[in-house]
């Protein structure tokens, strides 16, 4: 996302001198970090919270679209990708 691990490290509250260190921990898994610091690594990337942990890189796009819409419309297309679901297991069935 273009931010240094050291600098998001301080950027979410990390001492200087560990915060590259933790950011790489977080990022490979080998530790996960506090919620108060997940929240500050999504908010400091500009994604939601979800998108850190999901763990399919399309599932991941699918939150990230989804959390640049406005309210109102993230309720539309919610309901928009439920009804095409629902349109591609009635094909699947029918199959």
């Amino acid at each position: 996302m273009g931010i240094a691990q050291d600098k998001l490290g301080v950027m979410v509250g990390l001492d200087e001198g560990v915060a590259s260190a933790r950011i790489s921990r977080y990022e490979s898994g080998v530790h996960e970090p506090p919620l108060d610091t997940a929240k500050g690594i999504a908010h400091a990337l500009g994604v939601p919270l979800g998108y850190l942990y999901c763990d399919d890189d399309l599932l991941a796009d699918i939150i990230l679209a989804a959390s640049e819409l406005p309210a109102a419309d993230q309720e539309k297309f919610l309901e928009s990708l439920r009804d095409r679901l629902e349109q591609l297991k009635t094909k699947k069935d029918d199959c």
